[in-house]
């Protein structure tokens, strides 16, 4: 079979752990042949996904002339192409295609579309409809070549790139990090990246990225360098980050059923500010039994607010929040998350999202079943718990419970 890169492998843990604090779709994709070459060695081949969610959404804001009840819908097809020549390159084309209607157009946060999309010099995406909450857009949202040069990986274009371990509270995911209040988290958006991969020696790997912003002056590139010590795996980065200089480091540690980890990303340079700027970190704990899994973390946002008073100023501030660096309005964070396999077609996912200076929390359910062979459905609810918002007066009693309550369905059928 063809070889992985090795730049793909300390992602893969931060990835799965986020997707199943949410949704966890549990169907397997079946991707189709569509031309193969006489050795086999070469193929043409079509997968992707169809999902549709629908929910109703209870705010908690006041000051916008919100309705009590909001009403959700958003219809995904992703076309996902993809060209292999042996064991020598891909070449990656997915279509993204996105019908979101909602009986509101203020931004509350919560819902469908709320990840934001990387900044592209390169705009290949077109809005088809834009008018009384209703959008339909078009997005060329992977444009990758991978090349596989002997012990030397390289990937060019619009590619999903991911750093850190951390589930609950990414600290490391600066290159593309989807939204804990994202309902679609099936697959990442793409950035506009050079990446390298390279071992050293046997038991280390490097990886260097390049990274477009969409403006000259936040151009970003980052190397790190990943560790593998028998039951524990160590990464030390360094990066500009847009207009920041940022050093990064993080462990983590299995054992049994146990796996310990922390990382801290620190920004020791703002080029704007010409000052220093507060670490972020995260640590957590994963325990893996059966059919169960749960997760604890804890988390510091530096950069935060300090309380309730200054949300609103950190939130029409804040360039972290605005590119989708950041989620968070405050510093001190706690989260669990479990997840358990019911049967082999039912899942329960529960997760709490807790800001401890509020204090206030979110609370992530989702029940999801297969419904058949690459087909599943799911249902689920984001619960806040605390005191709202008023926008008008500037004012938020808490940050989670701002988020009001969603209830939502979802079905996504795989290929």
């Amino acid at each position: 079979p063809r070889r992985r890169p090795p730049v793909r492998r300390a992602g893969g843990a931060a990835v799965a752990a986020a997707v199943a604090l949410l949704l966890t779709a549990g169907a397997a994709r079946a991707e189709v042949t569509l031309v193969e070459s006489d050795d086999g060695e070469t193929t043409f081949g079509l997968g992707g996904y169809a999902r549709e969610l629908s929910g109703v959404q209870l705010p908690a804001i006041e000051g916008l002339g919100l309705p009590d009840a909001i009403g959700l819908s958003q219809a995904l097809l992703r076309l996902e192409w993809k060209l292999v020549v042996g064991q020598v390159a891909t070449f990656e084309v997915h279509d993204r295609l996105a019908l979101t209607v909602t009986g509101s157009e203020a931004p509350l946060g919560l819902g469908v579309g709320v990840t934001p999309a990387p900044g592209r010099s390169v705009e290949l995406s077109s809005t088809i409809v834009d008018e009384g909450g209703t959008t339909l857009e078009h997005d060329v949202d992977r444009l990758v070549l991978r090349l596989f040069l002997g012990r030397v990986d390289v990937a060019v274009g619009r590619q999903a790139v991911t750093w850190g371990t951390s589930g609950l509270f990414t600290v490391a995911d600066v290159w593309a990090a989807f939204s804990p209040f994202d309902l679609d988290t099936s697959q990442k958006r793409g950035v506009d990246a050079v990446r390298v991969g390279a071992p050293l020696g046997e038991r280390a790997e490097l990886d260097v990225i390049v990274a477009d912003r969409g403006r000259a002056e936040d151009v970003s590139a980052g190397a790190r360098v990943t560790a593998y010590l028998g039951e524990a795996d160590v990464y030390v980065a360094a990066a500009k980050a847009w207009r920041e200089l940022a050093v990064a480091a993080g462990v983590s540690w299995a054992f049994d059923e146990v796996k310990l980890r922390a990382e801290v990303w620190w920004p020791v340079w703002d080029l704007d500010e010409e000052g220093p700027l507060r670490p972020r970190a995260t640590a957590g704990v994963d325990w893996f039994h059966g059919d169960l899994t749960l997760t604890l973390e804890g988390h510091w946002h530096g950069e935060g607010a300090a309380g309730p008073a200054g949300y609103a100023a950190y939130a029409a501030t804040s360039r972290e929040l605005a590119r989708g660096e950041s989620f968070w309005l405050g510093r001190g964070y706690a989260g669990a998350a479990a997840r358990y396999e019911l049967t082999e077609q039912l899942a329960l996912s529960v997760s709490v999202i807790a800001n401890v200076v509020d204090p206030s929390a979110l609370i992530v359910t989702s029940l999801r079943y297969d419904v058949a062979q690459n087909v599943d459905l799911g249902v689920g609810a984001f619960d806040g718990v605390g005191g709202g918002a008023d926008v008008a007066a500037g004012r938020f009693e808490s940050e989670l419970g701002a988020y009001g309550h969603l209830v939502y369905l979802d079905l996504a059928a795989w290929f």
